[in-house]
């Protein structure tokens, strides 16, 4: 995933920056926000753990329908996390 993030912050040289992260990342992300912070952490969009068996008549996790739903749900988890004060 491709994530893109822009900033008006004079303490930043860039104010435009880009980084790609996995899955996996987010859960990090989310894991040390919940070990580090006392406020309620949003949930990441679901595992895909039945899309990875063999027998399934799609594409599994790279279908494109699953890849776009869990882009939008990892965008709101980001927005929210961002969002918050404690990270402004």
């Amino acid at each position: 995933y491709e994530i893109r993030v822009k900033t008006n912050l004079p303490i930043f040289k860039l104010k435009e920056s880009t980084v790609r992260r996995r899955y996996s990342d987010f859960e990090w992300l989310r894991s040390e926000l919940e070990r580090e912070s006392k406020v309620v952490v949003p949930p990441l969009p679901g595992k895909a753990f039945l899309r990875q068996l063999p027998f399934r008549g799609d594409d599994g996790i790279f279908d494109d329908n699953f890849i776009e739903e869990r882009k939008q749900g990892l965008e709101q988890f980001i927005n929210k996390v961002a969002g918050h004060p404690l990270a402004q």
